[in-house]
């Protein structure tokens, strides 16, 4: 765990406070408490789409071994994860399904059945 001290805790609370607006209620306590490193950088990267990738590694790790996030704290990430991504930040750079041409993939696909037979 990170030591409380090192970081200027009210000053990153005011600000991402701030930054969530109408959502101030879905502020991060536990990440602030037990990982206050961690809210450091979300401050720093609202509002940046380095924040969605920094976000996504918190909570898929591709180092082995590791344990994770209390069920609680992931949440926040999470709800912060889901917050930060509805701002449309970070261009979608997924190849995407084979189904994504279609816009009512299960209707397709007993058409599709359909005419198989």
């Amino acid at each position: 765990m990170d030591e409380q001290q090192d970081f200027d805790i009210p000053a990153l609370k005011a600000k991402l406070v701030g930054y969530l607006g109408p959502d101030a209620a879905k502020y991060p306590v536990l990440v602030e408490q037990q990982f206050p490193r961690i809210l450091e950088r979300i401050v720093a990267l609202w509002g940046k789409s380095g924040l969605d990738t920094f976000l996504e590694e918190l909570m898929v790790t591709k180092r082995p071994g590791r344990k994770g996030f209390p069920h609680d704290v992931a949440l926040e990430i999470f709800r912060l994860a889901t917050l930060h991504g509805a701002l449309g930040l970070t261009p979608n750079t997924s190849l995407g399904t084979a189904w994504d041409w279609v816009e009512d993939t299960e209707l397709f696909k007993r058409e599709f059945a359909k005419n198989q037979k």
